[in-house]
């Protein structure tokens, strides 16, 4: 098999030739290339990584901020660190007409072109996915602030609806486009949200279903009219809405932080592999401390647990980040893809 056929045959609760792997991102491939004597660009490719995410650049007109530079589409300033703090051009509007006026992107200002030429270059070999962007709630959270929207989504719904809803046309008619657009080279419709912590939902279930649930089953529906397989991005610990995203039409959840469930990685594949595929498990916050051999046995551990069957793709559950080292990341990568077991049902 190649890249393509190993991963789409996982999804598709098949048995590849061996387990799939993928990572979110690997922030470590200078040290990974220095190890390995080859260029920073060829680690990937080195590491078997099956799948490659394709994005929707913005190149319309953007306004500048107070700074003088470029704002984002949605009139947000930039920021390269998470956590630097910034002005939330919505944090004070008090009424729906307020909202409905601001100034939102425009969809037609994506790069569809350059999304369909990227994806072109890979989708002989690899799984295509994309856009890849936050569907609804980070750029919330961006016009907002993130303290704002969680209060306003209780104290004032109907504030909170507009802009949750004026994100999701955005996102909606955006994706619609690059679907179109990228064609048959998109596998995988691949979307992302952050709506929890490691203990649990950052809000509840019923906030989730009256204002999410509906407009993520929407872009679903649209992936899944054009026959793409649906990717959904979420960390942490959204055991309590899982079943509704699979009632949706989830075909993989990105990405399993097995230490953040309620329940055993066996009981996860007891209770939901038939339904989803899994990607991810192998814990990124200990990675930095293990040893190789550690690494290893947390690999065969979560293949064993999640790859019976098929229906999983094995990586890091977050950003493999540079005070990884080059060992453990190869480590990671080379026991997934050399794993085999007598009497495993699996690759």
């Amino acid at each position: 098999m190649n890249h393509k056929e190993r991963q789409l045959a996982a999804i598709r609760h098949q048995i590849p030739d061996r387990v799939p792997v993928d990572a979110q991102a690997v922030e470590n491939t200078d040290a990974i290339g220095k190890v390995l004597g080859i260029p920073s660009a060829e680690v990937l490719d080195a590491l078997g990584v099956d799948g490659v995410n394709v994005g929707l650049p913005y190149a319309g007109d953007v306004a500048l901020g107070e700074d003088g530079q470029p704002l984002t589409e949605w009139g947000t300033p930039r920021y390269d660190d998470w956590g630097t703090s910034h002005s939330y051009p919505l944090t004070n509007a008090e009424s729906v007409t307020e909202i409905d006026g601001y100034a939102w992107p425009d969809p037609g200002g994506y790069d569809y072109a350059v999304a369909r030429e990227n994806a072109a270059r890979y989708s002989s070999v690899y799984a295509v996915r994309g856009p890849r962007f936050s569907a609804i709630l980070d750029p919330v959270f961006l016009l907002l602030g993130m303290e704002e929207a969680l209060v306003t989504m209780v104290l004032n719904p109907k504030v909170f609806e507009a802009v949750v809803e004026n994100v999701f046309q955005v996102t909606l008619e955006a994706s619609r486009r690059y679907i179109d657009t990228v064609g048959e080279h998109l596998d995988i419709y691949c979307i992302w949200e952050d709506f929890a912590t490691q203990r649990s939902l950052m809000f509840s279930p019923e906030h989730w279903r009256r204002f999410f649930k509906p407009r993520y089953a929407k872009l679903f529906e649209v992936a899944r009219a054009a026959g793409k397989h649906v990717w959904f991005h979420s960390c942490g610990n959204i055991t309590a809405i899982l079943p509704d995203l699979i009632d949706m039409g989830m075909d993989v959840w990105e990405t399993v932080q097995l230490h953040t469930l309620p329940i055993s990685p066996e009981e996860l594949k007891r209770e939901y592999g038939r339904d989803v595929t899994f990607f991810g498990g192998v814990n990124t916050q200990r990675l930095p401390f293990m040893t190789g051999e550690e690494v290893a046995e947390e690999v065969d551990r979560c293949i064993r647990a999640l790859g019976r069957d098929g229906g999983y793709i094995c990586g890091p559950d977050h950003h493999i980040k540079p005070d990884v080292t080059a060992e453990n990341t190869i480590a990671l990568f080379q026991t997934a893809r050399t794993f085999r077991a007598p009497g495993y049902t699996g690759p």
